[in-house]
C-alpha cells in the first residue's frame, strides 16, 4: 500500500484514480476526525526531522471491525498516546481538525485538501508528563472520613463565628461613631438624637422593670393559689357518724380472786390421762370421768385419737353438704360463743397487750370441745361416719379393760385443770381473812390454771365445783361504803374474758387503810372461768341510757351546766344545735335535745371534728 494513501478495503480495484474523479474524493470529512488523525496536506508538510509514522498504525483490511465507542474523547487521553507507537508523544502535538462545512463535490478546493491519515505532523515542546507517586493513596476508613467532615464543619462553624464577629464590631464602631458625625456636622440634630435615645432608653428601663413586676406579680399569684390548693389539701375533712341509741357506763377496776367450793379426785395408777368428759362441763355422779392409761399402750391411744380426729372432720364435711341439719345450730351456738373473744384477742394485740393470750386459748379449747361432744349426739346418716364410730368404741373397750378409770363421785362442774389449792382457798376462809391475806393470796395465785395430762399415782387429776356459786374477792381503793352496802347488787366486767355478769351480790364489805374489801357472790359464768384464779374486774357505779354520741363531737362543751353544741350535716351543711349532756366519759356522751327540739335524734349524722366546720359551710351529702 502506498504511504498516505487511504487503504483499500477490498470495495474499489487497485490502480491509479480514475481521471474523472476530484482529487480527494474518497477523503473522510474533517468534521468528527479525532483529534490524534492526520491528513494527507498535513503529512505533506511534515518537516524531514519528523519520524516517520509506523506501517503497524495502518489499518489492517482483514482485521475485524470494532464496535464503535461512545467515549470519543479516550484518545486525548496520555496513557492512550503512549499506547500508540508510531506516535512520539514527547516531540509531537496534534492539530486539532478545522470544522466542517459539509462535502460538495464541486468544490473546486476539495482536491487540495489531504487525505485522511496524511494531515501535517506540527511538532511541538516536549510534554512534560506528571511524575507518578511512588506509593498509590491510602484509602481512608469511614472513621476518619467522618472525623475529617466534622473537623472541616468545625472550621467552617469557627470562621463563619469569626466574620460574623467582625462584622458585628463594625456595625458597632460604625454606630458609636454616628453620634460623633453629626456632632461634627449637625450639632443640633445630634443634640436630639442624644434625647431621643435617653429617653428610648428609659423607656425600654421602665418596659423592663413593668414586665418584671407582672411577672412576680404572676408568681405570687401562682403560688399563692399552690399554697391554698395543698392547705384545702392537707386539710381535715370533716368526719361523721351516726348517733345511735347506747349507755354509758362508770366503773372501778380492781383484781380479784375467784374462790369455788371444789373436791379434788386422785388417781391409783401412773400414766397418761385421757378425759372422758369435756372441760366444764355438768357431769352426774358415777359418770365416767377420765382414765389412766399405763405404759404399753401408747399405740392404742394414738390409734383412738386419730380415729376421734377423722370423725370430728367428716362430721364438719357433711354439715358443709347440707347433712346433720342440728348440727349448723349447735356450730352456730359455738361461733357466739367464740366471737367476743376473737374480738378482744385483735384488740390486745392491736394495743400490744398479749398477757391474757393464753387465757383466750383455754377459753376457746373449753368451747370447742363442747361443741365436738354436742356433735356426737347427731346422727348424719353416712355409713363412714358410723364405722368410724364403732372403731372409736372397739378402742375406748380395748383401753377400759387395762387403765384406771376414774368416776365421779359427786355431781358438779368438771375441770382437769389443777393449781395446788383447791383445798385452801375456800368459802370459810373468805368470811374470815383480812384485806393484807385477800392481797398475798391476789398476788401468789397464776391467773391462769393449767393442766397435766401426765399423771402419777396418788396425785390429784381432777377437781369437781360441786355448786353453782362462785366469789370475788377484791379491795376497791377510794370506794365508800354507801356504793357498797351488803347485799346490794351490782354489774361486774370481765375485760379478759369479754363477758358481763350481773347480779353480783355484796355479802362482805370490810373497811381497809385505802379503802374497802368487798366480797361479791354470784351463780353466772361459772363455767367460763373454771380455768381462772384471778382476773381483772371492773364494777359498773352508774349506767345512763340515751342518745349516744362520740365525745370529740361536742363543741363549746360546758360541764358545769352540761350543755354543748353540735354541728349535724342537714341537705349538705353544717348546721349547729345546743344539746343537753346527760352522761359521758372519755369516749362518749350521752345528750338529749332542747325542749321544743326534735334533732338530734336516733340516726342523725353528727360531725365529729366540728372544729374543721362552721355554721352554714357546704359538706359532703
Amino acid at each position: 500500500m502506498t504511504k498516505g494513501r487511504r487503504p483499500n478495503n477490498g470495495n474499489r480495484p487497485q490502480g491509479n484514480r480514475p481521471s474523472g474523479r476530484p482529487q480527494n474524493a474518497g477523503a473522510r470529512p474533517q468534521q468528527g476526525r479525532p483529534s490524534g488523525a492526520s491528513s494527507s496536506a498535513d503529512k505533506m508538510k511534515r518537516p524531514a526531522s519528523a519520524k516517520p509514522v509506523s506501517a503497524s498504525n495502518n489499518r489492517n483490511p482483514n482485521a475485524q471491525k470494532k464496535r464503535p465507542s461512545n467515549q470519543r474523547s479516550e484518545i486525548n487521553k496520555p496513557s492512550d498516546l503512549r499506547s500508540r507507537k508510531n506516535y512520539d508523544v514527547e516531540n509531537v502535538t496534534r492539530v486539532p481538525a478545522r470544522p466542517s462545512t459539509g462535502f460538495n463535490a464541486q468544490d473546486p478546493n476539495i482536491a487540495k485538501r489531504p487525505l485522511f491519515g496524511d494531515e501535517q505532523i506540527v511538532p511541538a515542546g516536549p510534554v512534560v508528563e506528571k511524575e507518578k507517586l511512588k506509593t498509590p493513596p491510602k484509602k481512608l476508613s469511614w472513621w476518619k472520613i467522618i472525623q475529617v467532615s466534622r473537623k472541616n464543619k468545625a472550621e467552617q462553624k469557627s470562621k463563619q463565628k469569626a466574620e460574623e464577629a467582625a462584622l458585628r464590631k463594625e456595625a458597632e464602631m460604625t454606630a458609636k461613631e454616628v453620634p460623633d458625625v453629626f456632632d461634627e456636622t449637625r450639632p443640633e440634630v445630634g443634640e436630639d438624637r442624644r434625647k431621643h435615645m435617653a429617653k428610648m432608653r428609659k423607656r425600654e428601663t421602665l418596659r423592663v422593670a413593668l414586665n418584671a413586676f407582672l411577672s412576680l406579680l404572676i408568681l405570687t399569684g401562682l403560688m399563692i393559689i399552690a399554697v391554698l390548693y395543698v392547705v384545702d389539701y392537707v386539710a381535715a375533712k370533716p368526719n361523721y357518724a351516726f348517733a345511735s341509741e347506747g349507755s354509758i357506763e362508770h366503773t372501778l377496776g380492781a383484781t380479784a380472786l375467784v374462790v369455788r367450793n371444789e373436791s379434788v379426785m386422785t388417781s391409783t395408777h401412773t400414766g397418761e390421762l385421757m378425759t372422758q368428759a369435756t372441760e366444764g362441763s355438768r357431769v352426774a355422779k358415777g359418770q365416767l370421768l377420765a382414765m389412766v392409761i399405763p405404759a404399753g399402750m401408747e399405740s392404742t391411744l394414738a390409734d383412738l385419737q386419730n380415729v376421734e380426729q377423722q370423725i370430728v372432720d367428716i362430721e364438719r364435711q357433711l354439715m358443709t353438704q347440707g347433712k346433720g341439719v342440728a348440727a349448723k345450730a349447735v356450730f352456730s351456738e359455738a361461733n357466739e360463743e367464740i366471737r367476743p373473744i376473737i374480738t378482744m384477742i385483735r384488740q390486745d394485740a392491736i394495743l400490744n397487750q398479749l398477757n391474757n393470750m393464753t387465757s383466750y386459748s383455754s377459753s376457746i379449747r373449753v368451747l370447742m370441745e363442747k361443741r365436738d361432744s354436742n356433735l356426737k349426739d347427731i346422727d348424719f346418716e353416712d355409713e363412714q361416719l358410723t364405722s368410724l364410730r364403732g372403731s372409736e368404741s372397739a378402742l375406748k373397750s380395748q383401753l377400759e379393760s387395762r387403765a384406771n378409770s376414774i368416776f365421779a363421785d359427786a355431781p358438779g362442774i368438771v375441770s382437769f385443770k389443777l393449781d395446788g389449792q383447791e383445798g385452801e382457798i375456800n368459802y370459810d376462809l373468805l368470811m374470815s381473812m383480812v384485806d393484807s391475806k385477800c392481797e398475798e393470796l391476789i398476788s401468789s395465785s397464776n391467773s391462769i390454771i393449767t393442766g397435766d395430762l401426765d399423771v402419777k399415782q396418788n396425785e390429784p387429776v381432777l377437781r369437781i365445783v360441786q355448786n353453782d356459786v362462785q366469789y370475788f374477792a377484791c379491795v376497791i381503793k377510794n370506794a365508800s361504803m354507801e356504793e357498797f352496802q351488803q347485799g346490794s347488787s351490782h354489774v361486774i366486767r370481765i375485760p379478759a374474758e369479754g363477758i358481763s355478769i350481773a347480779d353480783c351480790k355484796v355479802i362482805r364489805c370490810a373497811i381497809t387503810n385505802d379503802g374497802l374489801m368487798v366480797i361479791f357472790e354470784t351463780t353466772n359464768s361459772v363455767e367460763r372461768l373454771l380455768d381462772r384464779r384471778t382476773v381483772n374486774i371492773q364494777i359498773v357505779q352508774t349506767k345512763t341510757t340515751g342518745i349516744r354520741v362520740p365525745v370529740s363531737s361536742l363543741a363549746n362543751a360546758d360541764y358545769d351546766r352540761m350543755i354543748a353544741t353540735i354541728y349535724v350535716n342537714e341537705s349538705g351543711y353544717a348546721r349547729g344545735y345546743t344539746v343537753q349532756i346527760k352522761d359521758y366519759d372519755r369516749e362518749y356522751a350521752i345528750i338529749a335535745p332542747l325542749e321544743k327540739e326534735n334533732i338530734p335524734s336516733i340516726s342523725t349524722i353528727v360531725i365529729t371534728n366540728p372544729q374543721t366546720v362552721k355554721e352554714g359551710d357546704k359538706v359532703e351529702k
